[in-house]
């Protein structure tokens, strides 16, 4: 694989029926992580870049590292018992094949470096904020609450009543009972208005990794199909963003909660 693609804040490579993914950071010589990803989230992004290009994903196996529920919540795939198997590597990359892993190396030449003792800190950070014994003192959401809402979330499911509602809920501001007519936003828009919190204006749910980061920014979005909403930008982006800046809405890491990683869209701001 010679033609690497950047995609959704990651490299892809695809060629007939083996298709890989890696990060755009390297510590020395290593692919690593940027500071909010990790293999479900490059998951993610490698199967929606193949259903952008109608290329129909059929999952036999799925490597134990990356959620199954997070990826059946924001994206379109099938499980069968023939079709691609979806595997980690010991880098930050994946492969998805049907028979035999590619050996692919990771594309050093479109590689940044990452800074060492910010990627060390952001790893500790979330290593203690995933530790069961962390207890967020923001607003609390429960594993029920976070499932029940996750596919709604994660893949834009809005519902149409006159207008376009997202995210979903039970009534309208009439308080008339919005019917079951849904449909999926598509995950681009434009900036509408941002602004960067303080790492001590951050939520709390972000006090550790805040300060590392220099404080957390958020973006007003208008989607392509009309509804606002804000998001995060994705972690690893200093880019200083523009009011009419289009904007791509890929999974990463949020926060942890009760010893697990809560999942959300962030923006990341297009080339």
């Amino acid at each position: 694989m010679k033609d690497f693609h950047p995609w959704h804040g990651y490299l892809v490579a695809s060629e007939e029926d083996c298709h890989y993914i890696c990060s755009t950071w390297q510590l020395g010589e290593q692919c690593v992580f940027g500071y909010d990803s990790d293999y479900t989230t490059m998951a993610v992004a490698l199967i929606k870049f193949l259903t952008a290009r109608e290329h129909p994903v059929i999952l036999k196996v799925i490597d134990e590292k990356i959620s199954i529920d997070v990826l059946a919540a924001s994206t379109e795939h099938e499980i069968a018992d023939s079709g691609y198997t979806l595997s980690c590597n010991s880098d930050a990359s994946l492969a998805m094949f049907l028979d035999d892993a590619p050996v692919v190396a990771p594309p050093t030449e479109a590689m940044k470096a990452i800074n060492p003792e910010t990627y060390s800190k952001i790893n500790q950070a979330w290593d203690e904020e995933s530790n069961e014994r962390n207890i967020s003192q923001g607003a609390y959401v429960s594993g029920q609450q976070y499932s029940e809402s996750l596919e709604s979330r994660l893949s834009l499911t809005a519902q149409s009543h006159d207008v376009l509602i997202w995210p979903q809920r039970q009534m309208d501001a009439d308080g008339v009972v919005i019917e079951d007519n849904i449909m999926r936003l598509r995950p681009t828009g434009t900036v509408t208005s941002w602004t960067k919190l303080s790492a001590a204006g951050a939520p709390s749910e972000f006090a550790i990794r805040a300060p590392i980061l220099g404080g957390i920014a958020t973006v007003m979005v208008q989607t392509t199909d009309g509804p606002n909403g804000v998001f995060l930008l994705v972690d690893d982006d200093t880019t200083t963003p523009e009011i009419g800046a289009s904007v791509d809405l890929v999974v990463r890491r949020l926060y942890a909660q009760e010893g697990l990683i809560r999942y959300g869209l962030k923006a990341i701001l297009k080339n």
